[in-house]
């Protein structure tokens, strides 16, 4: 007993250490690569720009007609109060630097959640340097891909996958009210953040209507509680978008056409995203006029078309899955994941980052084989796409372009031309992936479910 006690003390041990040197590895790699890029110049020098007016004018003056702002107001906070600290102790608006660590910061909440999560989801006694904790962790904090996108491009897709990841860890937790509260209030932040929050929202559902439909009262009593308890949440979780907008001046009435109007700024078929959609070509209208279409109707139609009932099946895959027992915290996490892939396969609009999460919410399952290989295909596809992207608007010919990338196997590996059948064949190839990881990783959740 003696040595079983000081056994598993020594893991715990290790497993700390085998942590704190991954967080600080990570941290480390992020910070020496953010000073030493300048960011994709587009991005990083809207979120100066906006940083500047914020604080020039205020929020209130901030979304006038004819400037061009398609964030909701969440992010916006963070580039208020950095513009504010960087007036007062600079003089001057945010660097390039400041404006990535929002990014990189909550790179290390994403590994820490899912981590987390990790521990709660893999029933496994493994030790040491292989614990799924640490496994998870060093698959958000080692990837290439989620490198690039924070510490090098600038880009703030981690802040989004940290609050729906904190939000699937509350939700799906123990049931309570309280907690349940603190859940949606992290997913309403998200959604006042990035819509592509709400992607996580429909096996969310799921799981929640579930947990909550009692069987030991009458069918309709039961549905009734549960209603109730979901229009609690709805209208929780639009008061608080609804104050997210307020100081901004935008009226609770004028909420759905921002996001309406935010969602019609790129109508193309794919924004360099290799979906199924650059299989057609890359940057074609998905709506009149000159739209690509399928038996005459548009591919924007035809792709939302699609989705829907993709998502709906992935909705009854989800209750099957409760239904044999499958934990929920899994199947809320990995049905995140499910619709993510199955949205970037499928839709049009896709920009090449919107795969993050599917990286992001593959982590926590790293202990087991099959999703760890699922993994390691989906983080090689999307370094791919955002490392084509991020070189091909990096200015020509300056050193930030010569830095990331050897000119001809660039050329050579992604093609010159605007459709070149590389770029096609990742299409291809990214669009498969994903659609046979939502297919058939509820399989994989209930064989593994099964085994424990």
């Amino acid at each position: 007993m003696i040595a079983q006690f000081d056994d598993r003390v020594a893991s715990q041990l290790q497993n700390r250490r085998a942590l704190l040197v991954l967080f600080a590895l990570g941290l480390v790699i992020r910070l020496i690569l953010a000073r030493h890029s300048e960011g994709l110049a587009f991005d990083v020098g809207l979120f100066r720009e906006w940083s500047d007016r914020l604080v020039q004018r205020g929020p209130a003056r901030f979304y006038e007609t004819g400037y061009f702002a398609d964030y909701p107001p969440g992010y916006l906070y963070v580039l208020f109060v950095l513009g504010k600290l960087s007036v007062l102790l600079r003089g001057e608006p945010p660097s390039v630097g400041v404006l990535k660590l929002p990014a990189i910061i909550a790179d290390l909440g994403v590994a820490l959640f899912a981590g987390l999560l990790a521990a709660r989801l893999t029933r496994r006694t493994l030790t040491g340097w292989t614990t799924p904790p640490v496994a998870a962790a060093a698959a958000i904090l080692l990837n290439p891909g989620l490198i690039l996108v924070s510490a090098v491009w600038g880009q703030v897709d981690s802040v989004l996958a940290l609050l729906v990841l904190a939000g699937i860890y509350a939700l799906a937790g123990p049931p309570g009210l309280m907690r349940e509260l603190f859940g949606v209030a992290l997913f309403a932040i998200a959604i006042a953040t990035k819509p592509q929050a709400v992607l996580a929202m429909p096996i969310l559902a799921i799981v929640l209507v579930r947990r909550h439909l009692r069987s030991d009262v009458p069918a309709l009593r039961a549905w009734i509680s549960v209603l109730a308890r979901i229009t609690l949440y709805l209208v929780f979780a639009t008061a608080i978008v609804v104050g997210m907008f307020a100081p901004f001046g935008v009226r609770p009435a004028q909420i759905p056409g921002f996001y309406q109007n935010a969602g019609s700024v790129y109508r193309f078929t794919s924004l360099w995203a290799f979906n199924i959609w650059g299989v057609f070509g890359f940057y074609r209208r998905d709506v009149e006029p000159n739209a690509l279409t399928v038996g005459g109707v548009p591919a924007y139609y035809i792709a939302l078309s699609v989705f829907a009932v993709a998502v709906a099946a992935l909705m009854v895959l989800a209750w099957r899955s409760l239904s044999r027992r499958v934990d929920a915290k899994a199947v809320a996490l990995f049905g995140a994941v499910a619709v993510t892939c199955t949205a970037f396969a499928l839709l049009t609009r896709m920009h090449e980052r919107y795969l993050y999460f599917a990286v992001v919410g593959l982590a926590p399952f790293a202990a087991y084989a099959i999703f760890r290989r699922a993994l390691a295909l989906v983080s090689v596809l999307f370094f791919l796409n955002v490392h084509f992207v991020y070189v091909l608007f990096s200015r020509p010919g300056t050193q930030e372009d010569r830095a990331w990338t050897i000119g001809p196997i660039y050329n050579a590996f992604f093609g010159m031309a605007t459709d070149a059948w590389q770029r096609k064949a990742f299409s291809v190839a990214t669009a498969i992936l994903c659609l046979a990881i939502a297919a058939l990783g509820w399989r994989w959740l209930e064989k593994q479910n099964a085994e424990a």
